[in-house]
């Protein structure tokens, strides 16, 4: 037997919402979504998922692995399967699903850290204040936690490293998008702004031989840089550059990359950022700057940059904006906006060149 399996045909949206579920029950579906979160949350604690990467096991099994008790922990399971996260076999067993393979810890796409993220108790606290939120129009994370969110994760290492983990394996999947999208052998040095452990620049600098690099972002950001980049050959093109964003910004590159960092911020900071690579690229007309963001897109449908743009209000005040608002901020400061498209779901590609 496989070690995951689809055992409902239902595709995920017909779990949650079956043709039968009128509009109310619908609504209560939504309402109640910490019925369906909270189990999740506690099963990645426990590792459920890691403990069914060989296949199915018993609750039983599961349960003393785990250290906890048989029943609570059948009764979560049995939620998450009414989703399609996990599978209750025929024989009382439980299994993964396609779902569920990505709450595993070290696999492509995995969800695992995300989650711990989006669970953790300073961001519950922090949504717990969303109605302050409203009427003042400033993030709660300072005020439920006692520091803004990216100083928090400073304080934090276990948090701060729980935030690269929650990013680092969809950075992957950016990564080659990304290398399809855009042919950097035209420039000489790429900077990555707000870069992380440098996954997305490793992939750059690895199809590039004579590409050069750098890695911006804060000092205990750089500490947990990838080895490849630190080490090796690589280690000889890459330059660690600590600074935080948005006056620290190297000059030495001719392609600036920025993955989802300006929306974490608000319109100032945004503003002084895009100011700040204006003013590092200077006269050099053939210099370019590559964001990877959300773009909110018109209409009534489902779109994950309306749902990013909760997260950011919420936890450090910033914005996922439409492409009408994208071109407009490049425009006021510096860049002209000569293409969007997507790049890989929900990411878009964004690519503006000095004015």
């Amino acid at each position: 037997m496989p070690a995951h399996q689809d055992t409902n045909p239902a595709t995920p949206a017909d779990l949650l919402f079956p043709a039968w579920m009128p509009p109310h029950l619908r609504l209560m579906q939504l309402i109640a979504a910490k019925w369906i979160t909270q189990p999740l949350l506690a099963l990645t604690h426990l590792g459920v998922a890691d403990l069914l990467q060989a296949g199915p096991r018993t609750v039983e099994d599961l349960a003393q692995d785990c250290g906890v008790l048989t029943d609570p922990l059948r009764r979560c399971l049995r939620a998450a399967a009414g989703v399609g996260v996990f599978a209750e076999t025929e024989d009382g067993c439980f299994t993964l699903t396609p779902m569920a393979h990505h709450l595993s810890s070290g696999v492509d796409l995995s969800l695992r850290d995300l989650t711990l993220l989006l669970g953790s108790e300073p961001t519950t606290r922090s949504f717990a204040g969303i109605l302050d939120v409203l009427k003042t129009g400033r993030p709660s994370f300072q005020t439920a936690n006692g520091t803004a969110f990216f100083d928090y994760l400073d304080r934090s290492p276990e948090l701060g490293t729980i935030y690269q983990g929650a990013w680092a394996p969809l950075t992957a999947g950016v990564g080659l998008a990304l290398l399809k999208a855009v042919d950097f052998a035209q420039f000489d040095t790429v900077a990555d702004l707000g870069g992380g452990n440098g996954t997305l620049l490793r992939a750059i600098l690895d199809a590039h031989p004579s590409l050069k690099g750098v890695l911006m972002d804060r000092p205990k950001v750089l500490e947990e840089a990838h080895p490849g980049l630190t080490q090796g050959q690589l280690s000889q093109r890459v330059e660690l550059f600590a600074g935080a964003l948005p006056r620290d910004i190297p000059t030495q590159a001719d392609a600036y990359l920025i993955k989802n960092t300006l929306h974490c911020f608000d319109e100032t900071v945004a503003a002084e950022t895009l100011l700040s690579i204006r003013a590092a690229i200077g006269d050099r007309k053939d210099a370019r700057l590559f964001l990877i963001e959300s773009v909110i897109t018109p209409g009534n449908e489902y779109d994950w940059g309306r749902f990013v743009d909760i997260e950011v209000m919420v936890n450090c005040g910033g914005r996922v904006h439409t492409l009408p608002e994208w071109e407009k901020l490049l425009d006021t400061y510096g860049f002209v906006l000569d293409d969007a498209k997507d790049l890989l779901p929900p990411q878009w590609l964004l690519t503006a060149r000095p004015k």
